[in-house]
C-alpha cells in the first residue's frame, strides 16, 4: 500500500547486497535480470540429494528507522521434490527464516542459536521440469511480520535444509501510521 516504507528491496540494490552464505558451498548468488533487463541478486540452493544440510543466507545489517513492526516480502521458486528424482527422502520442500535484532552492524557473526525463528516458508506453488522447459516460472510470495522491535536494527537469515530454491527478492518495510 501506499503507506508502506521500505527498508531493504533487494531488486533495487545495484552493487553488492553483502550477503553472507554458511557454509560457502551451500547458497550461490546468481547474477540474473528481470524482465525490464535490470539486474537482479537471486541467491539458489539446491543440495536435495545430499542427507543433512544446514545452509544459511545472512543479510547485511538492516536499520528498522525506529519502526518496532516490519514485514517481510519474499519471492522465491520452490522445486517441487517429486520431480527430482533420487532426491526422495533428503529433499524438502520449505526453508526458514529467522532475524537477530542488533544495535551493532557488526553483529552478524553469531551463534546459530542466538536466532529467533520466524517461520517455516513452504511454497504455494512449486515447479516442476515441465515447467523449467516452458519457462514458466511459479513465483511464490510469501509476507511475515516481526516485532515489537526494541534494537536499531536486525539481520535476516535464511536457512535451507535441503530444498531446491531461488529466492530472488527480499523486500523489508513497515507501515506509516496515515497522519
Amino acid at each position: 500500500g501506499s503507506n508502506e516504507v521500505n527498508l531493504l528491496d533487494s531488486r533495487t540494490v545495484m552493487g553488492d547486497l553483502g550477503w553472507i552464505a554458511f557454509p560457502k558451498n551451500g547458497w550461490e548468488e546468481i547474477g540474473e535480470v528481470d524482465e525490464n533487463y535490470a539486474p537482479i541478486h537471486t541467491y539458489q540452493v539446491c543440495k536435495v540429494m545430499e542427507q543433512n544440510q544446514n545452509n544459511w543466507l545472512l543479510t547485511s545489517w538492516i536499520s528498522n528507522e525506529g519502526a518496532s513492526r516490519i514485514f517481510i516480502e519474499l519471492k522465491f521458486t520452490l522445486r517441487d521434490c517429486n520431480s527430482l528424482p533420487g532426491g526422495l527422502g533428503t529433499c524438502k520442500e520449505t526453508f526458514n527464516m529467522y532475524y537477530f535484532e542488533s544495535d551493532d552492524q557488526n553483529g552478524r557473526n553469531i551463534k546459530e542459536n542466538q536466532y529467533i525463528k520466524i517461520d517455516t516458508i513452504a511454497a504455494d506453488e512449486s515447479f516442476t521440469e515441465l515447467d523449467l522447459g516452458d519457462r514458466v516460472m511459479k513465483l511464490n510470495t510469501e509476507v511475515r511480520d516481526v516485532g515489537p522491535l526494541s534494537k536499531k536494527g536486525f539481520y535476516l537469515a535464511f536457512q535451507d535444509v535441503g530444498a531446491c530454491i531461488a529466492l530472488v527478492s527480499v523486500r523489508v518495510y513497515y507501515k506509516e501510521a496515515p497522519s
